[in-house]
This record gives C-alpha cells, structure tokens and sequence, in this order.
C-alpha cells in the first residue's frame, strides 16, 4: 500500500501473521482455515492456531491440515487456559508485522480481511465493529444488549470514541505492541483495555463493519449458561472501572 506524504511516498511491506485462540473447535477450524488463506492472498505470512489442549481434537485437525496449508503452524497448550493468554502467546511467537486475530466460530467472517487492510498503513489498528456503517448484530438478543451497553458506558467513561470496544477481530500493527500489552487474564475485558491504552499512547484505529451473526456449529464459550454470561458481563464493567480510576 502506498500513501503520499507531502514530497515522500511510504510503502509498507505487508508480512501477516494471523493468531487463532482455539478451543473446542473442531466443527469450525478447517473451514475456518480455508477461508484465512482465500480471502488474505499472497501477504499472507503465517497462520498461528493456540489450542488449549482442546478435548475435541482440534488441534489434531490442525497438524493433518499442516500437509496442505504452508505456514500453517500449531501451539498447543497444555497447562493454561483463557483466550487473552492464548491470543498474547500467539503475539509473541508470531513473525509477522501486521497481527490478524479473531473468533474461529465463522462469526468474524475472513472475507472482512481484505477490507480491513486496505486501512494499513494509515491505521494502527482496525477493528470489527456490527455497530457502524455496514455492520449489523444478529445474535441473541441479550447478546446485543449486553454489548451496546458496555460499549455505550466505555464510551462515556473512558472517552474512547468508538462503537463496539469488545470486537476482539482485529488487525493490527505488530509495532503496537513495542508500547503496549494485551492483559491475559479474563475473557472479552481485554478487548475494552486493549482499545483504552491503544489510544492513550496515541494510536490509529479504524472500524469496519460487518454482519455479526450467532455461531452454527459448536458451542459458545460466553453464553452457553446465564451464570457465564452474567460472569463475563461483570468482568466487563469491573475493567472500565478499573481504567477510569487510573488502574
């Protein structure tokens, strides 16, 4: 991508890694997989799938789908759990210089890839959002009440200007992370802390919209019981408190 500024032409050479956080997803990672590689094309660097040990196989699906996929790679973890972990160790290990992570359910479509790159260099980080032009929420109601809610609150507290601050489908850049860290504890509150210190240390981010619909296979890790739900809810309120008192 090239961008003019002033007398000088800035070309970004685009190297991606993109980071899948997997659990229980077998139903879901081969096709998963397929469509990363259509719909990134030739930039694309490497594929990192960090599977907690998941009982349904998938990371053995992964290593069978490694003869046909080049750069496709597996770290399966053993003893932790948690997707912010998952995603953070994915960062670390990744060679990339733009990072792509996302839910491997197919609700984060990868055909958005594209689109959303089209934004690097001139944004540090674009983030999916169902709340902004082209975007819509079609999952259970309480789903999207529940994320409208935080997003509004977030808003008003911590004067973040943007519509959905727990996307968790991103790219960035991987120089972000020379500043920042992701927290690796909890569950979608690392979005809302990712977002807050990105803009603190005066990063770029766009939104993109798209169509956010419930999974069709497998289960869901944050509504699968009201008692989760209500858990990850708090979670989320907890963390923008947290970030409006300075902590």
């Amino acid at each position: 991508m090239f961008i003019n500024k002033g007398a000088f032409l800035v070309v970004m050479d685009k190297k991606i890694s993109v980071i899948l956080p997997t659990y229980n997803e077998a139903e879901n990672i081969k096709e998963m997989i397929k469509q990363i590689y259509h719909y990134t094309g030739r930039d694309l660097y490497e594929v990192i799938v960090v599977d907690d040990n998941s009982p349904d196989g998938t990371w053995k699906i992964v290593e069978e789908l490694k003869k046909n996929f080049k750069n496709l790679k597996v770290h399966r973890r053993m003893n932790k759990k948690g997707l912010p972990s998952a995603i953070s160790e994915g960062i670390k290990i990744s060679r990339g210089n733009i990072l792509i992570w996302m839910d491997c359910d197919l609700s984060h479509p990868p055909r958005l890839i594209p689109k959303m790159l089209k934004y690097i260099p001139e944004y540090d980080i674009i983030s999916a959002s169902q709340y902004v032009e082209g975007g819509k929420d079609k999952r259970k109601f309480i789903r999207v009440v529940a994320s409208k809610a935080f997003s509004r609150v977030a808003n008003f507290l911590l004067r973040l200007g943007l519509s959905d601050v727990t996307s968790g489908f991103y790219v960035v850049k991987k120089k972000v992370f020379d500043r920042i860290k992701l927290m690796t504890t909890g569950y979608a509150e690392y979005c809302i802390r990712f977002v807050y210190e990105s803009k603190r240390k005066g990063f770029k981010i766009k939104e993109v919209g798209f169509v956010l619909k419930n999974r069709k296979k497998g289960t869901s890790k944050t509504d699968s019981n009201l008692i989760q739900f209500l858990v990850n809810g708090y979670l989320c309120m907890k963390e923008i408190i947290k970030l409006r008192s300075g902590r």
